[in-house]
């Protein structure tokens, strides 16, 4: 039981620690990233979980300014024409069939179910929307740090039912990040996410 917990915990903080690399960049994360070798314990968190190899060698910024630069220019921007880490953007705006706005079924829209139903989570769990985070609650860092509580508090079922429903839409992320030939930091974070969520959907069945 108590193994089962740590797992648990251990599993919730590589979902933890990935939400944070896709917030605007803080100082803190740098010097996590940069002198206490983050990304390299991130790989050795999921080998341990999951058993299989990911390198993120060579992805790092050369200081924390270029880390604030890249986030702007790949995920952080919308004037900069970045690819935005937001759920409802990559999924038709309402599955709501008696919507009759225009752009119903298409997809770009901010503020679609998705964020309507993260907003209803986190209002059920008495949890605050960052201020940054008031208009797009369905950001992928809000997103993963939701599976990460509910990985380490809630039913297996639950969990994995949260990140089949929310965290659908990263290939296509990925595959967007790859076409705007970024850096290649957050095209890697990414792919390593995503091989994290496969293994652990995996890991629920």
């Amino acid at each position: 039981m108590m193994e089962s917990i740590e797992k648990r915990a251990e599993t919730a903080m590589v979902f933890t620690i990935i939400a944070d690399l896709y917030k605007p960049p803080a100082l803190e994360t740098w010097k996590e990233i940069e002198q206490n070798h983050l990304l390299k314990k991130l790989e050795l968190m999921a080998r341990d979980l999951y058993g299989f190899e990911f390198p993120l060698e060579g992805i790092l910024p050369d200081n924390f300014e270029h880390f604030c630069e890249i986030h702007r220019k790949a995920i952080g921007s919308a004037e900069e024409k970045a690819v935005l880490p937001i759920e409802s953007l990559y999924k038709p705006w309402t599955q709501d069939e008696t919507c009759t706005l225009p752009f119903a079924r298409e997809k770009g829209y901010l503020q679609g179910d998705p964020a309507m139903h993260i907003r209803f989570i986190l209002n059920e769990l008495q949890m605050e929307i960052p201020i940054q985070y008031k208009g797009i609650p369905d950001h992928l860092s809000i997103l993963l740090e939701l599976a990460a509580y509910f990985i380490e508090h809630a039913p297996e079922k639950f969990s994995s039912e949260f990140i089949e429903d929310h965290l659908d839409w990263l290939g296509e992320f990925e595959i967007q990040l790859i076409e705007k030939s970024s850096p290649p930091f957050y095209g890697a974070i990414t792919g390593f996410l995503i091989k994290v969520i496969d293994a652990q959907q995996k890991m629920s069945f």
